[in-house]
């Protein structure tokens, strides 16, 4: 393996690692973003609360939506997570295929082995 082959590698790998970082935090910009109009919603309505039966229910549909909004946050964080390590696994092989070791510590080629002498004949 040539050094240029190793540093456009490291690149392929750092521009999938960056890309990774990218959409990370625009989810989680995103995600954010959601929370405070779920916050600002919930707020607003509180206004509106006539008995506590009401409040009571309001807040169970919030937290609900709390929930579902995070468990759809963290799977998009989980897919991000796996496309990546998924791009970064292929990189790895395929530059582990045209990774050149011979020539860092000596190696030659084995000989073919003989074979038996004793071996039995069909």
């Amino acid at each position: 393996m040539n050094t240029p082959t190793a540093f456009t590698e490291m690149k392929k790998a750092q521009d999938i690692l960056m890309e990774a970082i990218d959409k990370s935090a625009r989810t989680n910009l995103e995600s954010v973003q959601k929370l405070l109009e779920l916050n600002k919603e919930g707020l607003s309505g509180l206004g509106e609360v006539s008995n506590p039966s009401d409040l009571i229910a309001r807040q169970s549909a919030a937290f609900k939506e709390y929930a579902e909004h995070l468990s759809a946050h963290m799977e998009a964080l989980a897919a991000i997570g796996t496309e990546s390590r998924e791009q970064l696994t292929e990189l790895g092989q395929e530059f582990a295929k045209t990774m050149d070791f011979s020539s860092v510590f000596g190696m030659t080629e084995a000989p073919s082995k003989p074979k038996a002498k004793g071996a039995a004949k069909a």
